[in-house]
């Protein structure tokens, strides 16, 4: 029986989920064209905004926004969304087989990553032979990842969360819930607690006035 591996080798079947092999032409160029991308953005060192800025543009063509970004990144293929007011903190991994999406004004802290991908589990040949699957990732708005957070394939994390520093993220997570742990556990709801407004002197606002 003849086979071609490229027929398991295509951009939109790595963002289907589907069991692929990374041996095509289309891929190997989008690829090549984003680590060309990159090492330029990192390369910046955080020193030039606007030009940074244009090469996160054409790395991710397809989101909304570019999220405010402090290098070094890495990613794959710029499978992302952003929503407006995201913030990435430096040493954040994207591994960004299938799409990773962040809802606004999500801030992620130094050291996450976000991975999509995995191996075969059970079967061996099948790892060896170097087949991939990967699921996307999904984070609503209004959230907060502590320091070396890891996301793990297929995650869905609700709108307004807390994700404590050093948390494996392996399930979904509900709206206004802190997760903490390894594997992340939620520890209770953010809906009650006292707001920290209020230890602001009066008439301090707490939105919408930057220097």
């Amino acid at each position: 029986m003849s086979f071609d591996p490229r027929t398991y080798s295509t951009l939109a079947g790595l963002r289907a989920g589907r069991w692929y092999l990374p041996a095509s032409e289309e891929v190997a160029a989008r690829h090549g064209e984003v680590a060309r991308l990159l090492k330029e953005f990192n390369a910046l060192g955080n020193t030039e905004p606007a030009r940074a800025e244009g090469l996160l543009r054409k790395i991710m063509p397809d989101s909304p926004h570019v999220p405010e970004t402090f290098a070094p990144l890495f990613l794959e293929y710029g499978h992302l969304s952003f929503g407006e007011g995201c913030f990435l903190n430096v040493n954040t991994v994207l591994l960004d087989v299938a799409d990773i999406s962040f809802g606004a004004r999500t801030l992620v802290g130094p050291g996450c990553q976000f991975i999509t991908v995995g191996h075969p589990l059970h079967d061996v040949e099948m790892r060896r032979g170097g087949w991939e699957q990967a699921r996307p990732i999904t984070v609503g708005e209004d959230c907060w990842f502590g320091a070396g957070v890891i996301v793990m394939p297929g995650v869905r994390i609700g709108d307004r969360c807390v994700i404590g520093a050093g948390a494996l993220v392996t399930k979904d997570i509900p709206d206004d819930s802190l997760a903490l742990g390894s594997p992340a556990r939620v520890v209770r709801t953010l809906t009650d607690g006292e707001l920290e407004r209020s230890q602001l002197s009066d008439g301090v606002p707490v939105a919408g006035q930057h220097v």
